[in-house]
């Protein structure tokens, strides 16, 4: 989404214990489900590895055209010698504009990162309408480079694309059009996507950032979405 700035330092969130669940995890760990690699995303990201939670698909980003993203998966994964069941998504929800599907990650890590998801959607919208369509930890190695681009898709236009840091990595510089800064453990940043932006690691470790996307205001959802208001959830359900 563009916000009309780089960036917006959005809150501050406790990520102790995220870095030490997230920090330990093994190359191994980190590849056991690699979900948004085998057809999600592509390209300038094709670098970083990721643990996916939650994440958007719809056909019309399958190059091989694909119908669901159970295909695609299971695609990827017998051209690799793997088993893919591991990577399939648990359940699939459907929005205006595009459907959301839940991983098993989800049942892992979803107690580790709620009261973060809530926190940055309180800062977005005082009263809380949308939708998480994306959640995943993203780690860039040491040496690491996501190439500037910029995301054309047409979802992007839509979501706040939301970086919140867990490593202590200050050698890892990020440039959004002409501004360039390193991320803060704990802060919350509104990223702009739609402008040109990429990033560089050149710190001694590996950068680990959760990344969330939010869709504010989403026509229709079907099922119930997954929201962050105790009191908006019960009147769903009475509803």
């Amino acid at each position: 989404m563009d916000i009309g700035v780089p960036y917006r330092d959005l809150a501050r969130v406790d990520v102790a214990a995220l870095q030490a669940a997230l920090i330990p995890l093994t190359d191994e760990e980190w590849d056991a489900r690699p979900i948004r690699r085998a057809s999600l995303s592509g390209g300038p990201h094709a670098s970083a590895d990721s643990i996916v939670m939650r994440h958007e698909w719809t056909p019309s980003v399958s190059a091989r055209g694909f119908k669901t993203l159970s295909e695609s998966l299971l695609f990827w994964a017998e051209r690799k010698g793997r088993d893919g069941r591991a990577m399939l998504p648990l359940f699939r929800e459907t929005n205006s504009e595009c459907d959301v599907y839940t991983f098993p990650d989800w049942v892992i890590w979803q107690a580790h990162i709620m009261d973060i998801v809530t926190a940055t959607v309180a800062a977005i919208s005082p009263i809380p309408r949308g939708v998480l369509t994306r959640a995943l930890f993203v780690r860039l190695a040491p040496g690491g480079v996501v190439e500037p681009h910029r995301d054309e898709q047409k979802l992007a236009a839509k979501t706040h694309r939301i970086h919140v840091c867990i490593s202590d990595t200050p050698g890892c510089i990020y440039t959004i059009g002409d501004t360039k800064f390193s991320m803060t453990p704990g802060v919350v940043y509104d990223f702009n996507n739609s402008w040109t932006h990429g990033v560089r690691n050149d710190d001694e470790r590996s950068r680990i950032n959760l990344m969330l996307e939010y869709l504010p205001n989403p026509e229709w959802v079907h099922p119930m979405p997954i929201v962050f208001d105790p009191e908006r959830q019960a009147t769903l359900k009475k509803d």
